[in-house]
This record gives C-alpha cells, sequence and structure tokens, in this order.
C-alpha cells in the first residue's frame, strides 16, 4: 500500500490499516493533488481544506468510501484600506451537520492581534433539529473578552495588556511568519488564544517539532496549552500550511486562491 512507500509521521499518521478507505491514501492523494500556486500575500487570499476523521469508525459505515473527507474548511482573509486583516471562515461538517461562519479583523503584526469585534455563526442540522446560535464578541477597555451569546452578556476572561491575543483561524498566517525564528532558536512562544472566538485559552504555546522530506519538504509545528488539546500544523516550502491534524480531523490543502469565496 501507499502507506508502506511513504510512512507518514506520528502527528497526522491516523492509519489502522484495517478500514477502508485507507487514511494515508486518501491523505496523500489530497494532499499531492493540490496543486497551489505561491502568490503574494498582500492582497488577498483563501485557502480551502479537505476535513479528515482521525477515527472512521464513528462516522459512518466502512462501505461508505465516497464520503470518507467530512467535510471543507476555507480561511479567506484580505488586508484592508486601514491596514487590517479581514478574515471569512468557513467550517462546513457533512457528518455532523455542523456549520460554522466566522468573521474577525486582525492587526497586521507577527501574532495577527485581534482587533475590534467578531461574529461566529452555528448552525447544526441534525436530523429534523435545526439550531442556529449567533455570538458576537470585541474586547472591552484594554483586556477584558466580551461576547453576546444570542443575546446574552459573557465575560470570557482577560488578557494581560503585554500579551498578544490571537485566533487559531489566523495561525494559518501566524506560523509561517514565526516559522524561521521558532526553528533556529529552538524555543517556543507564548501567546494567548480566543479558540473559535469563544473559548479564551491565555497561556498558549507555539515551538517548532521537526522538519521532514516525505510526503513533501515540510516543517512542523506544534500548539498547545492550558485546556487546549494538541495540534500540529505542517508547513509548506512554498509558504503555505499544507497540513494541520487537531485531536479529531486532519486538514490538508486541496485549494489556494486570491479570490474571494464569499
Amino acid at each position: 500500500s501507499m502507506n508502506d512507500s511513504t510512512p507518514l509521521h506520528w502527528s497526522f499518521n491516523y492509519n489502522t490499516g484495517s478500514q477502508a478507505p485507507d487514511f494515508s491514501e486518501v491523505l496523500l492523494t489530497t494532499f499531492l493533488g493540490c496543486s497551489a500556486e505561491t502568490e503574494g500575500r498582500d492582497a488577498a487570499v483563501t485557502h480551502v481544506y479537505t476535513v479528515l476523521p482521525n477515527y472512521w469508525c464513528g462516522y459512518h459505515p466502512a462501505q461508505d468510501a465516497e464520503t470518507f473527507p467530512i467535510g471543507t474548511a476555507s480561511v479567506h482573509r484580505h488586508r484592508d484600506a486601514h491596514g487590517l486583516w479581514q478574515y471569512a471562515v468557513r467550517y462546513e461538517n457533512r457528518t455532523s451537520g455542523e456549520a460554522l461562519r466566522l468573521r474577525f479583523c486582525c492587526r497586521d503584526d507577527t501574532y495577527r492581534t485581534l482587533h475590534g469585534d467578531w461574529r461566529v455563526e452555528a448552525a447544526n442540522a441534525a436530523g429534523d433539529a435545526y439550531t442556529r446560535m449567533v455570538s458576537e464578541g470585541r474586547i472591552a477597555g484594554a483586556s477584558e473578552v466580551r461576547l453576546m451569546l444570542n443575546g446574552v452578556a459573557i465575560d470570557a476572561g482577560h488578557v494581560e495588556s503585554a500579551v498578544n491575543l490571537t485566533c487559531n483561524w489566523a495561525l494559518f498566517d501566524v506560523i509561517p511568519t514565526l516559522a524561521g525564528s521558532l526553528q533556529s532558536s529552538g524555543a517556543d512562544v507564548t501567546f494567548a488564544l480566543l479558540e473559535d472566538l469563544a473559548h479564551l485559552r491565555p497561556e498558549s504555546r507555539l515551538g517548532f517539532l521537526e522538519a521532514l522530506q516525505v510526503p513533501a519538504p515540510l516543517r512542523g509545528y506544534y500548539v498547545h496549552g492550558v485546556g487546549l488539546l494538541p495540534s500540529y500544523w505542517w508547513l509548506h516550502e512554498n509558504g503555505d500550511i499544507g497540513i494541520v491534524s487537531t485531536f479529531f480531523e486532519t486538514w490538508v490543502l486541496t485549494e489556494k486562491s486570491g479570490v474571494c469565496d464569499e
């Protein structure tokens, strides 16, 4: 099998050898099939990721081979007239019926620190039940993270003024920026992460893991912290995050364009 000739790194190897389709084969076919061209990051860029389940047995019968990818995630960002990065994120999980829409704004700095207001729309279509949740948030004063959840005000915590606060969806740009210094220093960096713009993880760490040549030249980085499940981010030599492995899912870059797919 392809897994024998091209062993996957432990951080994204969820191949059991007993499931069909074969996790390694789908991951490698998807990853190696992406012909994303490198373009400038100054104006606008959209990355689209195919979402694979790490544990297939919980989703569908094994014979349902055609639906092995369980969804897609797209991250669009463009720099506005004020020099701020405007993000529009879509995440869709076809098996759970979960659909997320996130809009937020970041400063043009190393950590893409959150700025201004943000909005999250979450919908869930499971069976006949259909629920929708809207969360809006902002940073009040210098450090308070305030959320409005379906119209109810929630204090989500506070961040020390000297700490950089970013969002996990901005890590697609933070990691490429910090990649070289993290690798050469061997030290990790600490920051605050507002996970899915809802859960504050004030002590998160990012550091260099290792470099791979197979299945392509990739440099790996880890993100972990208090209350945060570890994730592994693999940077392609062209500057794009090619593979992200979280606890339940692995995302593989499928498309890249300079056009906003709204």
